[in-house]
Parts: C-alpha cells; structure tokens; sequence
C-alpha cells in the first residue's frame, strides 16, 4: 500500500527585520544603477516579492531610502572585505585588492547617497543644522569608522620588510583613496586614475 506523501512544509516567515533587510538589499543595486527614478515596484521584482509587502516592512519609498542609505554609509561591509583579503598573498595582490575594496565601496556609497540627496525628503543632514550634542556623535561616528578601516588597512598591508610601517602605509591608501572618491576622481579628464596604476605608486614610489 502506497504511503501518503509527506505534507508539504512551509517556508518560515520572515521576520521584519529579515525583510526589511532583503528589501534594502535588492534596492541598493538599483539605486546605484537607476538613481532616485527607482520604483517599489522595480525593488519589489529585484527582492522576489509583491510591492504590497515592502509596506507592511517600511511605511513609504522615503523609509527605504532612509535605510538603504544607513546601510550604504555603515563601515562594516568593507571591513569585513578588507579582513577577508588573504594574508599569504603577495604584497602587491594585497595593495590591490585593498584599493579595490575601497575604490567599490566609495563609489557605491556616493552613489546611494547622491540618489537620496536628489529624491529630496532623505536628505543626508549638514553639520549646520545639528545641534551640538549631535554634532559630537557624528564626529564620533566618523572617527570610529575611519579607525575601523584604518586597522583593517593597516592589518592587510602588514608586511615583513617594511620600507615605512603599515599604519603610516594605511593611512597614505586611505588618504588618497579617499580623495579620489571626492567628486569622482578616478575619472577626471582623459587620464583616468587606475587601480594598478595606484598600487604602483603605492608600493615603488615615482623613482626606478
């Protein structure tokens, strides 16, 4: 005698946290790619879910935004790459892939921040319009995400020989790398600054 079939088990519901981080997740890519343009609607296709569900985890399109412009500026994402970069490989495997890290990071952050800046009612708040009490958390904020990076860059550029000590070294990467970043200037005018032609710099200087 055949056997009943087993009854079909249905997936766990998500919680809202969980959805509300899957929608943020889809919606990001398409923030960077479409800008503010971007509809529930197209994040809802990219998450794998109907748009009545990104309300019942966030009341409007402004409350994604918010988030997802939360999650772009938190640190943690790039830590965790600079982190995995593999301490065996060569120092110039690692040099590059630190660049990279923060060359891609940079450029998705300003460009979810740019999408926010434009769509209006997100709008990132300036130092002038804080009060002092939150001035100070934001620079304490600041400060400890940079330090955050610091100690990742500095832990991936350690070297055996060093010329200079890996703290001085990070400290060069961020600054340039960072600077960079400012107003788009790995692409300014016809010479585009590259990744390979950085980590050269980087490690040999502009002398033979």
């Amino acid at each position: 005698m055949d056997s009943e079939p087993a009854p079909r088990r249905r997936a766990p519901r998500k919680s809202i946290e969980e959805r509300r981080a899957m929608i943020v997740q889809a919606a990001i890519p398409l923030l960077v790619e479409l800008g503010p343009s971007v509809t529930t609607l197209q994040i809802a296709r990219a998450a794998g879910i109907s748009e009545p569900t990104i309300f019942r985890a966030f009341a409007d399109k402004n409350e994604v935004l918010a988030a997802c412009l939360a999650e772009a500026t938190d640190p943690q994402h790039l830590v965790d790459e600079l982190t995995s970069i593999e301490p065996s490989a060569s120092l110039r495997e690692r040099v590059l892939a630190v660049i990279e890290a923060l060359r891609a990071h940079g450029e998705r952050t300003g460009a979810v921040v740019n999408a926010v800046t434009v769509a209006g009612p997100v709008r990132p708040r300036t130092a002038e319009s804080l009060s002092d009490e939150e001035r100070t958390r934001l620079s304490a904020s600041r400060t400890s995400s940079y330090q955050r990076m610091h100690d990742a860059v500095t832990a991936a550029l350690a070297h055996d020989r060093p010329r200079i000590p890996a703290t001085e070294a990070a400290t060069l990467v961020l600054a340039i790398v960072l600077a960079l970043g400012r107003g788009d200037g790995w692409h300014t005018g016809p010479a585009s600054v590259t990744t390979d032609g950085l980590a050269d710099l980087v490690l040999h200087g502009i002398t033979e």
